[in-house]
C-alpha cells in the first residue's frame, strides 16, 4: 500500500504495482495518514462491459457510464487497441467520488511480444482514471481542474488557458526562455483549491501527454486566456466576459446537478478574485512582455 498527497489531499493506493504509479513518484509520502480518497485494485480474466447512461468518451478510448438507476456511482474503463478489444481497466467509482475499486485484466498469458506494450497501456490507462476521480473528489474541498497551463513566478501562479492547440504550452515554453525563475506547475490539468476565499493553484501528477508538471503550489494571481493573432494585444475582461470565457475550459460536473452547483460557487469565487486577461498573440517575445508588464 503507498499513499500520496496531491493538493494537500491524501490519496491511499492499496497496491504493489510501482510501475502503474511511476509518474505519481514525486508526489509520494513516507508517512501514512487517513485518506479521504481510497483506490483498491484486483485482477481477472475476462471484465463484463458494465451497463449503464454512457456520459462521455475520455481521451484514449475511456468510457464513462451512469450506472443504472437503482445503483449510484459510475463506471470508467478503456479498452484495449481501440474501442473494439477487451476491457483493459475498469474503475467502479463510488457517487461520492471518494473511492475507486479498478480491475485490471490478467496479462500473464499474452504473447511476450505484446505484454510489454499491453502493461505500460493498462498504467497508463490507470493514471488517466485516477485523475477523473481526482477531478471531482476534489470539488468536497473547494477545488477544480482546469485546462490550462500553469507556472510559478515568483512565488506567484500564472493560469494560461486556451483550447487545445492555441499555444499555451508553447507561451509557458517562451517564459522560460525569457524571464527568470519560472518553474511549471503543471502543463494541462492544474488543480485550483479555495483557502480562506484566495485561490492557490497546485501541480498534480495527471499533465497531459507530456507529463510536465511540478509537486508544488503557488498563489493565483492572474489567469490568461490565449488567443492567436497577427498582433499582440492585451486586455482585462469584465467579470461576466471571464465567466463565459474561462467557464469551458473548466472540467465541470454537468453530470450531477448537485455537484454542478458546488462547482460553480468554487469557480466564481476564483474568477473574482484575481484579474483575467484575453491575450490576442503571436508565439514571441513581445507576447511574453506584454503579460510581464501586467504582473509587475
Amino acid at each position: 500500500m503507498s499513499q500520496y498527497q496531491v493538493a494537500k489531499l491524501i490519496l491511499n493506493v492499496e497496491s504493489d504495482a510501482c510501475g502503474a504509479f511511476k509518474r505519481m513518484k514525486d508526489y509520494m509520502l513516507t508517512q501514512k495518514y487517513d485518506a479521504g480518497l481510497n483506490f483498491s485494485f484486483e485482477t481477472k480474466d475476462i471484465i463484463d462491459i458494465p451497463k449503464g447512461k454512457i456520459i462521455s468518451d475520455e481521451e484514449i478510448n475511456i468510457k464513462w457510464v451512469k450506472k443504472d438507476p437503482n445503483q449510484d456511482g459510475y463506471y470508467l474503463y478503456t479498452r484495449n487497441h481501440g474501442s473494439v478489444g477487451d476491457i483493459i481497466a475498469l474503475m467502479d467509482v463510488s457517487a461520492d467520488w471518494r473511492s475507486a475499486a479498478i480491475t485490471w485484466s490478467n496479462i500473464s498469458d499474452h504473447d511476450p511480444r505484446e505484454q510489454s506494450y499491453n502493461q505500460s497501456q493498462r498504467w497508463l490507462a490507470t493514471h488517466i482514471l485516477m485523475g477523473i476521480v481526482f477531478r471531482y473528489y476534489l470539488l468536497h474541498y473547494q477545488g477544480l481542474v482546469s485546462h490550462a497551463s500553469a507556472l510559478k513566478w515568483q512565488g506567484k501562479c500564472l493560469l494560461f488557458s486556451a483550447s487545445s492547440g492555441t499555444g499555451k504550452s508553447t507561451h509557458v515554453k517562451l517564459w522560460q526562455e525569457y524571464i527568470n525563475d519560472v518553474t511549471v506547475l503543471n502543463d494541462d490539468t492544474p488543480a485550483v483549491r479555495i483557502f480562506n476565499n484566495k485561490p492557490y493553484v497546485f501541480g498534480t501528477p495527471w499533465s497531459g501527454t507530456a507529463f510536465i508538471n511540478s509537486n508544488d503550489s503557488a498563489p493565483l494571481a492572474a489567469i490568461i486566456l490565449l488567443e492567436q493573432s497577427k498582433e499582440n494585444v492585451i486586455r482585462k475582461l469584465s467579470v461576466p466576459e471571464a465567466i463565459l470565457s474561462f467557464m469551458p475550459r473548466v472540467f465541470l460536473p454537468y453530470f450531477d446537478e448537485s455537484f454542478m452547483k458546488q462547482a460553480m460557487s468554487i469557480f466564481e469565487k476564483i474568477v473574482v478574485s484575481v484579474p483575467v486577461y484575453l491575450l490576442k498573440c503571436r508565439p514571441d517575445k513581445e507576447a511574453v512582455e506584454l503579460v510581464y508588464q501586467c504582473m509587475k
